[in-house]
């Protein structure tokens, strides 16, 4: 699970698959049985794609985590959502279980320093600092006190924020990857602003970055376009819904994320190969040659004859095997192997490439003027003399 994680936590991994975090938050509505439902209904789709998951909890310490005269105040929404939806130690450690045993990444958000201990106690994987705690120092040093990685949404922070923590991170030498996230409940399409991925991937060139959602389930382009922009890790609310259960405006069913995750594939399959220049289809050279023009010699060849490139010209269309334009250079010499008639197209050669032969005069030359201590401006010209 750590080498995994390690590969996740890579800066523009080449290789890597994306980590698409699944994030139950209080959905289980303080009932065991329905947070397990959850974590099962959303393995029978996960399943059948080649990502790496997570599934992540939240944990509050209720008893400190709010204010004494506050605990009963069922008027204030908040308090009464956190306060109804309670479970103990013991039914959070059966949903981790649970995950884990499905093959989910076990990743929890804190919200106070207690939180943090029992994250630790029950050895999640990988904690997360959610945007309602970007900034809190309290918490943020509790957390790197662990030896766990740590990934950390930026909804509604500052750049100079983010330069801080981000500071903070690596100079403990922490594991951590960036989110960006807009704290919007759902988020509004306009509202996404996912340049910030941009933003954020060339501001910290060191950090993995990712994309914490909210916005509409049914809405799979932004996922798509984060993808794009070079996301990799994704984080998404979700839910099921039952006779006795609804869920929020922002929080997927295993059906929405089903359709999420084909929009995912399909987005990774257009964006293909990360790092290298991708390969060339056999249909792509022949559609590019056909248009290509082929090389015709302007007068009689003789077998043997060395081809002088002013005896040559360029029209279409080519012939199948003939030297087209693109072969030409002024390192390669090309000989007939038969003879040519005027205006014939130059087919059966032997040809000569200088080429490699001038690159290694060029890197002999290099390497004896850095050992002479000679400085010389960049891209200088350099003329090689044969003498006779």
């Amino acid at each position: 699970m750590k080498t995994k994680l390690r590969e996740v936590f890579k800066a523009c991994p080449l290789s890597t698959k994306p980590l698409f975090i699944l994030e139950m938050a209080n959905n289980h509505m303080g009932d065991v049985n329905h947070g397990l439902k959850i974590i099962n209904e959303f393995y029978k789709v996960t399943k059948k794609y080649d990502f790496n998951f997570a599934f992540k909890l939240q944990y509050r310490d209720l008893d400190t985590f709010i204010h004494p005269d506050y605990k009963k105040r069922m008027d204030i929404k908040y308090v009464k959502r956190f306060s109804e939806t309670r479970l103990t130690e013991k039914e959070f450690l059966k949903l981790k279980k649970e995950a884990e045993r499905l093959g989910y990444i076990s990743i929890c958000t804190p919200f106070d320093e207690n939180s943090v201990d029992l994250i630790e106690k029950h050895k999640y994987a990988a904690i997360k600092v959610g945007s309602p705690s970007f900034g809190d120092w309290p918490l943020l040093e509790k957390i790197a006190s662990t030896d766990k990685p740590v990934i950390i949404s930026t909804g509604g922070t500052s750049l100079e924020e983010i330069d801080r923590v981000v500071s903070f991170f690596s100079n403990r030498e922490k594991m951590f990857a960036i989110m960006h996230c807009v704290g919007e409940y759902p988020t509004k399409a306009e509202d996404l602003q996912l340049n910030q991925i941009s933003l954020l991937k060339s501001r910290y060139p060191e950090v993995a970055i990712g994309f914490s959602t909210h916005e509409e389930p049914n809405d799979f382009l932004p996922v798509q376009l984060a993808i794009a922009k070079g996301a990799q890790i994704f984080e998404r609310h979700v839910g099921v819904k039952t006779d006795k259960y609804d869920i929020n405006a922002y929080s997927s069913t295993p059906e929405q994320v089903d359709e999420w995750l084909k929009a995912v594939q399909k987005a990774l399959n257009v964006d293909g190969v990360v790092g290298k220049r991708a390969g060339h289809s056999e249909k792509e050279m022949s559609d590019l040659r056909q248009f290509q023009r082929g090389v015709f010699v302007k007068k009689e060849i003789k077998k043997g004859e060395l081809i002088d490139p002013n005896d040559m010209f360029y029209a279409f269309p080519n012939q199948p095997g003939q030297l087209v334009a693109k072969d030409v250079s002024k390192y390669k010499y090309y000989y007939a192997n038969k003879a040519i008639k005027k205006n014939e197209a130059i087919i059966e050669v032997t040809m000569v490439d200088t080429r490699e032969r001038v690159y290694e005069i060029v890197k002999r030359v290099d390497k004896m003027l850095q050992k002479a201590g000679v400085i010389f401006p960049n891209r200088v010209n350099l003329e090689i003399s044969h003498h006779y």
